[in-house]
């Protein structure tokens, strides 16, 4: 191909580098307003961690295994209204919404809050004036949420503080803080979790409601590739970004590893944000203090996933629910302690069944299981690789006091590690969130400008945060900013 003008390849309106949902959405809202546009790669399917992959019939969704609002005037709702794309997929809609299971207690989150608050009142009665209070404050704070980044009164006071302070102000029984410490969507220690996002999280999953896509998870990118290319997007696989290139400090274009230089007027990185800006660009390219507070930025947890192939229907063993959240004691803190410090540990693990909901995922009469449990990219004196049989076993064995005899129906079996998610995604540490939601970390997510013209990110990294619905969300600011909407 004959080189263009400056030695580019090929030119566009906007390249976006990465096929992740933040990504997707960022330039298919860019292409439906008439932009050229071109999405590159690295895998040879889009979706980032939102994925899915096929063994011997069984179809598993590789780290995403539900997402919220995706109807009813949520945050992904709206984002498939301004693309047009609200018929593309097809959401099954979960109920409950997840099962906690502790020692000799069962709790179910469903979409009205109210009865979780009178289930745990009816468990412990002598607290009924503290699960008043903490909800109370809960609901008042996810009120206030929307006035971001302006801080109210109320979100002032507890700004800095954890989860477990705003707990500890209302609630002394050991056991009913467990279990409100239960949900662990942040990929966080719960009780470590800033109070603010902790209430954001609790108030917007349990009202907007958990959904799975039919077809798997991988039918969300799907989705967004069609509606990008029927926009007159392109998306290119297999096509590795190493370097933005710049002409007096601003994006003109990117190259790719195989060495192919694409000019467009904006970029747009769903990359990590370490990667884009300290490698791509370059610290020398920044203003030192953005280095500096890239540096300081403290990244979320990854998690270690085994995938079950299995011709046992788990309900015929009592487990009738499609995600729950297994706890083998009261107190986990030790656990989380070891992670955190670059040790191996289990404090609860998860199991998803997706095929109660969508049968289809797997053979006749047979179903997918798959357990996973919250992990660190870096263990000392040891490596994932080598690691992977034993630690799979050790999950395994974990699910198997909640489904038992569920090691005699294997038919498939795979797994992934940290290494395996950030050899995949390309994200910092196999983060499954971007940025951890450590009360340091409140409102300290990237914004979608960068000190660069005209390079603006997309994603986890980013505001609002992690979760589907929230990258989906990133990736429509972001395009909006270019068009200057």
């Amino acid at each position: 191909m004959a080189k263009g003008k400056k030695g580019f390849d090929e030119q566009y309106d906007a390249v976006v580098i990465g096929a992740g949902i933040g990504g997707l959405a960022c330039a298919t809202y860019l292409a439906k307003k008439g932009m050229r546009v071109k999405v590159l790669e690295q895998h040879y399917r889009p979706g980032g961690c939102c994925t899915s992959f096929v063994r011997d019939g069984f179809k598993f969704d590789a780290g995403v295994l539900h997402l919220t609002g995706a109807k009813e005037s949520g945050a992904f709702q709206r984002v498939l209204s301004a693309l047009e794309m609200e018929d593309e997929i097809e959401f099954i809609e979960r109920f409950p919404l997840m099962r906690f299971i502790f020692p000799g207690l069962t709790l179910d989150m469903t979409r009205n809050v109210e009865d979780m608050i009178g289930r745990l009142k009816e468990m412990f009665p002598q607290e009924r004036d503290g699960i008043t209070g903490l909800f109370g404050t809960i609901r008042a704070m996810y009120q206030d949420i929307r006035l971001l980044p302006t801080l109210s009164p109320l979100l002032a006071q507890y700004k800095d503080k954890s989860y477990e302070q705003l707990v500890d102000e209302y609630i002394r029984e050991p056991k009913l803080k467990a279990l409100v410490f239960a949900n662990w969507d942040l990929w966080y220690p719960m009780w470590r979790c800033s109070a603010i996002d902790y209430a954001a999280l609790l108030m917007t999953e349990q009202q907007r409601g958990y959904f799975y896509p039919k077809g798997g998870v991988q039918a969300i990118p799907d989705a967004f590739v069609r509606t990008l290319r029927r926009y007159g997007g392109e998306i290119e696989f297999g096509a590795l970004v190493d370097r933005i290139i710049l002409e007096k400090s601003e994006a003109i274009g990117v190259q790719t590893a195989q060495g192919k230089r694409i000019q467009a007027g904006n970029v747009v990185s769903n990359a990590a944000a370490r990667s884009t800006l300290l490698y791509m660009i370059g610290e020398h390219n920044l203003p030192p203090d953005y280095v500096a507070n890239l540096d300081r930025l403290e990244v979320s947890l990854s998690a270690f996933y085994v995938y079950l192939g299995v011709d046992l229907d788990p309900r015929t063993v009592g487990v009738d629910a499609a995600e729950n959240i297994v706890y083998e004691s009261f107190d986990n803190r030790k656990e989380w302690e070891a992670i955190l410090s670059d040790e191996f540990a289990i404090p609860c693990i998860g199991i998803a069944i997706p095929t109660f909901e969508d049968p289809g995922l797997a053979p006749p009469g047979k179903h997918v299981v798959i357990i996973m449990c919250m992990a660190n990219y870096h263990w000392l004196g040891k490596d994932w690789d080598s690691q992977k049989q034993k630690v799979s076993q050790e999950l395994i064995g974990k699910a198997e006091k909640v489904i038992p005899g569920l090691s005699h129906h294997i038919v498939v079996q795979a797994s992934a590690s940290p290494w395996t998610y950030r050899r995949y995604t390309k994200n910092t540490h196999g983060a499954a969130e971007g940025w951890a939601f450590s009360p340091e970390m409140f409102l300290q997510r990237l914004p979608q400008k960068t000190p660069i013209e005209n390079l603006y990110l997309a994603g986890h990294w980013t505001m609002p945060g992690g979760g589907v619905p929230s990258v989906a969300l990133s990736g429509l600011r972001a395009a909006r900013m270019i068009l200057g909407e």
